[in-house]
Formats: structure tokens, sequence, C-alpha cells
């Protein structure tokens, strides 16, 4: 081999030292071929939400399920409640179904009456700036839905200052359980016995496969 021929094999070498060197590490992992890191996975909450509707919804695609999973753990931080008591007054008003109708009108997965949800439409836009073209909530979509009910549910805890009353004026109206309360009636738990024993029936899940 001739003085040329190794300066040309020297300087190949030292071409490709300098790429290697040039390439990012990180992209791959050690005794394998180069292969780019995993994206990082979500959240365990949102995870654990994602299962239960999940689980609800089988016929939902992938996509519907984790906006909604995610709406549901949004909307829950912004007003302070534990995501899986969201997703047990689901559970109970309309079992996941977002067309969900009830005889008295109350529409979509919270199950809200087009009256209210008008009003909490407006209160929402004027408190949060929520950017829409739509003059009126569409309630059988779910995104929406999950976010006025949540909205409505807050403002019902802020009036009564107690989750329990604040459960049972979401089912029954505020009006009426104000009412009871005037009157020093009993205030009807049927519906928040229901929602709280789905709630603690989700943590249970959660706990078990925590």
């Amino acid at each position: 081999m001739s003085r040329f021929d190794r300066r040309v094999i020297a300087f190949e070498a030292l071409l490709l030292l300098l790429a290697f060197l040039a390439f990012p590490t990180k992209l791959f992992k050690q005794g394998k071929l180069p292969v780019f890191e995993r994206q990082e996975q979500p959240p365990a909450e949102l995870l654990k939400i994602y299962s239960v509707v999940r689980g609800s919804m089988d016929k939902a695609s992938e996509s519907s399920v984790w906006a909604i999973s995610r709406t549901i753990l949004q909307e829950s931080r912004r007003h302070s409640f534990d995501p899986f008591l969201v997703l047990a007054v689901i559970a109970v008003e309309s079992r996941f179904q977002h067309t969900a109708a009830s005889p008295a009108g109350a529409r979509g997965m919270m199950q809200i009456q087009p009256f209210i949800a008008q009003a909490l439409f407006e209160q929402r836009q004027s408190l949060y700036g929520d950017k829409t073209n739509d003059e009126a909530p569409d309630l059988d979509n779910p995104i929406t839905n999950i976010k006025l009910g949540v909205f409505y549910l807050h403002s019902l805890w802020q009036s009564f200052r107690d989750l329990k009353l604040a459960l049972a004026a979401y089912n029954y109206g505020p009006t009426a359980v104000q009412s009871r309360i005037d009157g020093e009636e009993e205030v009807p738990q049927d519906y928040t016995l229901r929602v709280l024993a789905t709630y603690q029936g989700y943590r249970r899940g959660v706990r078990q496969s925590g």
C-alpha cells in the first residue's frame, strides 16, 4: 500500500470519527441499533382518568377518549375538584353517553338543561374569555358539556359551601334545595349518595391499581 493510500484511509477514518462525535448520542440506546427515545408518557393521573373513560366508552375513538380525559383533568384542576368526582357525576348522570337526553330535557354527558347551559356558557365566556363562534352551547359535544357541567357544579359549591348540598342542587335544582333548607326540611340525599359511592369506587380502583 502506497503512502498516498494510507493517507486517504487515515483521512476517511478521521471524517467518520468527527461525524460520530457530532451525532447526538442521546438518540442511541446502549447495545442496540440507533433508535429515537420514547416520547414522554402522559401524567399518571391522566392515565387513570383515561382508563375509566376508555372502559366506559368502548366504541369511542382514541382521540375522543383522550380529549375527554384531558378536559376532565383540566376542568377539575381549574375548579379544585378531584377528577374522579367529576367522573362519578358523569357516570351517574349519563353513563358516559354524550347524546343522552332526559325526559325533563337535560342533555349530554353531565345532563344540563339548555336554559341553564346558555347562562353558564355566557358566564364562562365572561370569566375565562372562552373563544368561540357559537352563539349557543352544543350540549351533545362532550367537551363543551363537561366544561359547563364542572363550571356549574363549582358555582353550586360556592353557593352552598357544602359538597353534598352542591351535588343535591345539581340534581334537584338550587332553588328546590335552598327552599328545603329555609323550611328546615330534609334535603334528599339519594342522588348525592349514588355519586359519592361511585366516586369511592373509582378511588378504590385507583389505589388498587397504583
